[in-house]
């Protein structure tokens, strides 16, 4: 469900100020979706979501080498829902209020970037992060953030060092008003939840460790290096290397597991591998990948941070454009073809899936076409997915994804 690809170079993303300035930014998001899965026709209420949101982030540098961060997103359907679209984007709901179509508010950044030394940061607060395993997901019109403290070292030359503590997020049970539903680590248990496959998952949610190496210390090639320790519930890694042997040719490996931890045996670790190799020359460029899950893995290869075991967004180089619970799955064998020209995309993703099962094979194909109009900067998305499978929502009703779906995009970037 995406039309920005995070890069896994840029470790995190974290907002700065120019020194000794205040900038004030953000932007207006208009969202629209449309399908003909499970018998409803396109454009019509019944298969339609729709949301707006909008964001405002201010940042200035307070003293030498110290910067305050902070920012407020808010949402509304604008009414949408009485004649044009029967779901949102988002979910208007979470902890402390019902799934609903209330307009929310929330603060999704709060923190201090401080540099007590050179190339030394911390950052301290409410972020947005890009891991592997636990990232800000911003195919959303809202994208989720976390309470987090981050250390960030560039010392050894070529070199990038990473530790972090990261102590809760809002990407499981959605936003609430004004502190934005920032209840808990979303890892392998819901909210509820006391079993998976038989396993017990009734293990208290308290935040993850991480710590990484990102180098570029060998020629033509960035290498890192990820490992993390979800209190409570597992230990993973994630290994990866991206290679540039010419201007035009990348090549690119990845390797991960996820080994869950107390009641859960060591023989349902979650293995995946994957790679991919891309050409690009002047404004075209394709690409083509493959990736594997082992049959035994118990939990989901995604995000940790959201979804967690139940399937979500994932890193692998195969993932889908929009239909996100496929490629993670344990006995996934995917494989993805992309190309891009000037403003044009396009993207074909197939799974297949030994093992069966309600989430077990899908094939997608993705048109996108980007235009700037005016202020205003639109992507149209046409998607076609061929599946059995079926999405449930947060109320536990189950909804069909075989079908055609379009979508439309309108941002509208500003700075005060």
């Amino acid at each position: 469900m995406k039309f920005t690809k995070l890069s896994l170079i840029a470790a995190l993303a974290v907002t700065s100020a120019v020194a000794g300035e205040s900038t004030i930014s953000g932007d207006a998001k208009l969202f629209y979706s449309t399908t003909d899965a499970g018998g409803a026709d396109l454009f019509n209420k019944n298969g339609a979501m729709g949301d707006s949101a909008i964001s405002l982030d201010y940042s200035r540098e307070v003293v030498d080498g110290v910067t305050v961060n902070a920012g407020i997103t808010g949402i509304s359907t604008l009414g949408l829902e009485n004649e044009l679209v029967s779901g949102t984007w988002v979910n208007h709901g979470g902890t402390t209020t019902p799934v609903g179509v209330q307009d929310k508010a929330w603060i999704d950044t709060a923190n201090i970037v401080v540099k007590p030394v050179d190339k030394t940061m911390l950052v301290v607060g409410r972020q947005t992060l890009d891991t592997p395993l636990a990232f800000t997901e911003t195919w959303n019109i809202a994208h989720n953030t976390f309470d987090a403290a981050v250390a960030v070292d560039n010392h050894i030359e070529n070199t990038t060092l990473i530790g972090a503590w990261v102590g809760r997020g809002n990407g499981h049970n959605g936003f609430e008003n004004l502190h934005g539903g920032m209840s808990k680590y979303g890892a392998l248990s819901n909210a509820q939840e006391t079993s998976l496959n038989g396993k017990g998952l009734d293990i208290h949610n308290s935040g993850a460790f991480a710590a990484a190496v990102i180098t570029k210390a060998i020629p033509m090639t960035t290498a890192q290096a990820w490992y993390y320790n979800v209190e409570n519930q597992a230990n993973a890694f994630w290994l990866q290397a991206d290679v540039t042997p010419t201007k035009e040719v990348s090549v690119g490996l990845q390797y991960s597991q996820i080994s869950p931890k107390a009641a859960i045996d060591a023989t349902d670790d979650t293995k995946a591998m994957a790679a991919k190799v891309g050409y690009s020359i002047g404004e075209l460029s394709v690409a083509g990948a493959y990736s594997k899950v082992d049959d035994k893995g118990l939990v989901y290869m995604g995000n940790t941070a959201t979804a967690g075991a139940h399937g979500g967004q994932s890193k692998l180089y195969t993932e889908a454009w929009w239909n996100y619970n496929f490629v993670g799955t344990a006995g996934a064998e995917s494989i993805m073809l992309s190309g891009a020209f000037g403003p044009f995309t396009a993207q074909y993703t197939t799974v297949s899936n030994d093992k069966g099962g309600a989430d077990a094979e899908m094939d997608e194909i993705t048109l996108t076409a980007t235009k700037k109009v005016g202020p205003v900067d639109a992507t149209i998305a046409l998607i076609n997915t061929s599946s059995d499978g079926k999405f449930t929502d947060k109320k536990g009703i189950d909804h069909p994804i075989d079908g055609n779906t379009v979508q439309a995009y309108l941002t509208v970037p500003f700075s005060l």
